[in-house]
């Protein structure tokens, strides 16, 4: 959002300043030596000549898509104030080295001239060819002069009053623009939010699943149970078989879900009941009349 704030401020300093009446130079020439921010784009109004011996090329431009060079020419005020003033924009060459054509003059003698208000550039450090500038660093274009000029701003050109025959391309008014940073600021939000919502979406349904996932291992519990006793025998009217199939085939459901539907193995009996010792013994005395009965009907054996 800081990035917001800050676009925020140069568009209102734009809307504000640009197309505001202009200023005299008695009021806001101050500005050229002590800038501030808030008169950024402020129109001023000064008569002067230029000095088109001091002209200088700012390199690598940018204007409607193209590169060239932008026109610095110092202007003295009646008062015998120097500004620096930005004439405009000409395209380059092939090369980009030089201008494609002439640089159009400045126009000569006493001119009423208009030019909004802009701070002074930081110096990048490179070098350029002779009568060119990397950046419009006011205090080393003022190095080069016989003369002392304003180092802190210095003015975009707005109109020349006589204007000359040909001029460079004026600078455009700047675009408005509060650029990606807000969109990007309300994603984020929509994320943060989104995020919480997911994760309160995801719990109901984690405890509407396992509501549902106890339901039915109830319900299957129930039905399944009734294929068996409580020795885990097998009691059913159904072949076995069938049965022992369906729960196989039900490999999808949770785990927890199969250990609850699935039928226990057969416990081991530590203890014989009284019922079962009274089949053995009934058994054992069954097979010995058989036994006797057998050896009774063979007989003795002749001699």
């Amino acid at each position: 959002m800081d990035r917001k704030e800050a676009l925020d401020y140069r568009n209102s300093r734009i809307s504000q300043n640009y197309n505001a009446e202009p200023e005299s130079f008695d009021q806001a020439g101050k500005y050229f030596s002590d800038y501030t921010s808030s008169k950024q784009w402020t129109p001023v109004s000064m008569k002067g000549s230029y000095h088109p011996e001091d002209q200088k090329l700012v390199r690598n431009r940018p204007h409607d898509g193209s590169v060239g060079f932008e026109v610095l020419v110092p202007f003295t005020t009646t008062s015998g104030q120097t500004v620096l003033i930005d004439r405009g924009w000409v395209g380059s060459g092939d090369s980009n080295a030089a201008p494609k054509s002439d640089v159009p003059a400045p126009p000569e003698g006493e001119i009423q001239l208009t030019a909004r208000l802009q701070a002074g550039e930081a110096d990048t450090g490179k070098g350029a060819p002779e009568g060119q500038i990397a950046s419009i660093n006011l205090k080393d274009f003022a190095k080069d002069l016989s003369y002392p000029m304003a180092e802190s701003g210095y003015g975009i050109m707005a109109s020349e009053d006589p204007a000359p025959p040909t001029s460079p391309s004026a600078l455009g008014e700047p675009e408005q623009d509060a650029g990606p940073n807000l969109s990007y600021s309300m994603q984020w939000y929509a994320f943060a939010i989104l995020v919480y919502v997911a994760y309160g979406w995801c719990a109901r349904q984690k405890v509407r699943n396992d509501r549902l996932d106890a339901q039915l291992a109830a319900e299957l519990e129930q039905y399944y149970g009734q294929f068996y006793d409580e020795q885990g025998r097998y009691i059913g009217d159904v072949d076995e078989a069938i049965v022992l199939r369906q729960i196989e085939m039900m490999d999808d459901m949770p785990s927890h879900m199969k250990a609850i539907v699935r039928p226990k193995p057969p416990r081991q009996r530590k203890h014989v009941t009284d019922e079962e010792l009274e089949d053995a013994y009934m058994d054992a005395l069954e097979r010995d009349r058989a036994s006797r009965a057998e050896d009774s009907g063979r007989g003795p054996t002749p001699g």
